[in-house]
């Protein structure tokens, strides 16, 4: 069981180590492990063996070349200029290591011993991981991807931007939005000089669109303004309508209580 735990921390510490900071903190809290351990023994192993990936591609491709180069020189210069030619193929060796660094997968390969470097160091300076650049970008990515696809399925649901409606409510006001507001019940809204604290948020079909109804109710002269915010209604604001004293319906969502 222990050597199962053992294992499992490790495993779990090697995944929290390639992801982005905030992702990997959000793991490490979650399962309770420290990746700064699995994320300095993945370093020892991106520096080495990305140091010999490095060296061998790099041998490969300057092997490459220089048989092609000798392979010209035999086949196509005059025997007569093969001096010349001799001495112009023995000092391509600079011009071959260029055309080896301008390759996109000579990069990629630089990077691995590279990122094995920061994460050593890291470790060493200050005992943290350090994400790995590939999966950061694979992630923030997806997020993006995902941010993107959930806006276009919030503008099939919500509709094109548009002004919001203030409509009474029982002991308040609605306001009626096509797009999310960060209002919350610690907060209070002042609207024409009248001060409300959010009871609930719901969404509700507002003709063809629906829209985000977040329910308001008029604040008590006496409770404390920890947090105003100043709503700028463009439409006419109606007069609250009166509190309903009869139990809410089936479904109802309950107005938020403050604790006293």
């Amino acid at each position: 069981m222990v050597y199962t735990a053992v294992m499992r921390d490790l495993l779990l510490g090697l995944v929290a180590a390639l992801l982005p900071a905030p992702e990997r903190g959000g793991l490490a809290r979650r399962f309770g492990v420290d990746p700064a351990v699995p994320s300095a023994l993945l370093g020892l192993a991106e520096l080495f063996a990305g140091g010999a990936l490095v060296f061998s591609d790099g041998m490969a491709h300057f092997q490459r070349l220089t048989s092609e180069h000798a392979a010209y020189l035999l086949e196509k210069v005059d025997p007569k200029d093969f001096e010349a030619g001799w001495f112009a193929y023995a000092n391509s060796g600079p011009l071959t290591v260029l055309h080896w660094l301008v390759q996109p997968w000579t990069w990629l390969l630089i990077s691995i011993p590279v990122v094995g470097v920061v994460r050593l160091v890291a470790y060493g300076v200050s005992q943290e991981a350090s994400g790995e650049p590939i999966v950061w970008a694979g992630v923030r990515l997806s997020q993006f991807l995902g941010r993107k696809l959930g806006q276009s399925r919030d503008l099939l649901r919500f509709g094109p931007e548009r002004p919001d409606r203030v409509v009474p409510s029982p002991g308040g006001l609605t306001v009626l939005s096509c797009r999310p507001k960060d209002w919350n019940p610690l907060v209070t809204i002042e609207i024409r000089e009248r001060f409300y604290k959010l009871l609930w948020t719901e969404e509700r079909q507002d003709g063809q669109w629906w829209v985000y109804a977040y329910v308001l109710g008029e604040m008590p002269e006496s409770e404390v303004i920890r947090y105003l915010i100043r709503y700028e209604a463009l439409t006419p604001v109606p007069s609250p309508a009166p509190p309903k004293h009869t139990r809410p319906g089936r479904g109802a969502p309950p107005p938020f209580q403050k604790d006293n």
